[in-house]
């Protein structure tokens, strides 16, 4: 494969962990409805609680009437009148009604009514796909359905809509430990394939995390697959937690393909050039070309399926941009927002391009940036994000993806 690549032909991803906080792998086509989305609703407090109970005692119609629909198993119907609640401005109703609709899918999940209790969030999540806390019920049941990777990926959602460190924390231990337990279990059962796919994905959903890298090249070399192993491992050599570790595997590879040793005059074989990053907060900005000298100043978003460019940075003079005719619906910090879609001749970050690249354009509410780098350019390669050194390290993708 050549070191630049053309084209969109790319494969949608799990939702994932998004460095940035706009618009997180959030778009659809006009014909399609809205997926869900990225901001954290914090969790209601006991004083709202006790207010919103003081309230159901006085509508006790309304309460009766969602906790009657949720016993009778009309989770659709139910969800409509807390969304109608929600028409109606009334917080404290608004509140009660979430606790008894999360209630009840704890009790389902306490039962292990596993498929009623993934049918009742999902539905939730659609009306509130903010809440990290029906995210995590969610996750519950998926682990409880034995889908693990469905439980990983809505923990990584809830990862990138949570705000408060020690939310975070425990997000991080329970995203840790669940990806141990499935990884064991498949290497228990011998099932390689599904390591390597399961590492795939982790690369994608936490590009700064050097171990998943690890994993991913360990899965290739034992799949044979020398050359991606060697990319994999390329990225992270430089790594202070892994590095020492990839630079062995990575004599391995060279003796087990009979490759002679780099000499002195040249270039390490365990040295990835880096594009340098910006620092913004927990996030990173990187400078990008869009072709015909125009430079734009981008933020990674892993949880962005299209990159994203403001009105502004669109209609900059001579920029080679056409409209689709489509329009997506992106789910940002604010809410749903429909905005057209354009395509772009070229987007170059460093030396790796992608041609006939579609983007977003919205408006992003920050004067320091001029758009998200998303993930229909970054499946391109494979990528990880050196949080020590800040740096982007690309790399010919493995595969198609």
């Amino acid at each position: 494969m050549r070191k630049r690549a053309a084209g969109l032909l790319v494969l949608a991803l799990i939702t994932g962990w998004g460095l940035g906080w706009y618009a997180r792998d959030r778009w659809e086509p006009e014909p399609q409805a809205a997926r869900e989305s990225s901001r954290v609703i914090p969790s209601a407090s006991s004083a709202v609680l006790k207010s919103a109970d003081h309230v159901a005692a006085a509508r006790p119609e309304r309460n009766d009437a969602i906790r009657q629909l949720l016993e009778s198993r009309a989770f659709a119907r139910a969800v409509e009148r807390y969304e109608a609640l929600q028409a109606q401005a009334d917080d404290e109703a608004v509140q009660r009604a979430r606790s008894q609709l999360l209630e009840h899918a704890r009790q389902l999940i306490a039962h292990a009514d596993y498929p009623a209790a993934i049918e009742l969030l999902q539905l939730y999540l659609q009306v509130d796909y903010r809440d990290v806390e029906s995210r995590l019920l969610l996750a519950d049941a998926w682990r409880g359905e034995k889908d693990l990777r469905a439980a990983i990926a809505q923990l990584y959602e809830a990862k990138g809509l949570a705000w408060r460190p020690e939310m975070l924390e425990q997000l991080t231990r329970r995203i840790r430990a669940l990806v141990t337990d499935y990884a064991d279990g498949l290497k228990q059962s011998g099932d390689t394939t599904g390591l390597l796919e399961l590492y795939q994905d982790l690369t994608q959903l936490e590009p700064g995390f050097a171990p998943y890298f690890i994993g991913l090249a360990t899965a290739q070399l034992a799949l044979d697959d020398i050359d991606a192993a060697r990319q994999s491992l390329l990225l992270v050599a430089q790594d202070p937690e892994v590095g020492a570790q990839a630079r062995e595997l990575l004599e391995r590879v060279r003796v087990a393909a009979f490759e002679p040793r780099p000499s002195e005059t040249s270039a390490p074989a365990t040295e990835v050039a880096g594009i340098p990053l910006q620092r913004s907060g927990s996030h990173f900005l990187v400078d990008a070309d869009l072709g015909k000298a125009q430079q734009a100043r981008l933020l990674i978003d892993t949880g962005a399926s299209l990159t994203m460019l403001t009105p502004n940075t669109l209609n900059r003079r001579g920029l080679a941009a056409h409209a689709t005719g489509r329009t997506g619906l992106f789910n940002t910090a604010n809410g749903r927002v429909r905005a057209p879609i354009y395509r772009l001749d070229t987007l170059s970050v460093g030396d790796w391009r992608v041609s006939d690249l579609d983007v977003g354009v919205l408006e992003l509410g920050d004067p320091g940036i001029d758009g998200l780098l998303g993930m229909n350019f970054l499946r391109h390669f494979q990528f990880f994000i050196d949080q020590n050194e800040a740096l982007l390290r690309l790399s010919i993708a493995a595969e198609p993806r």
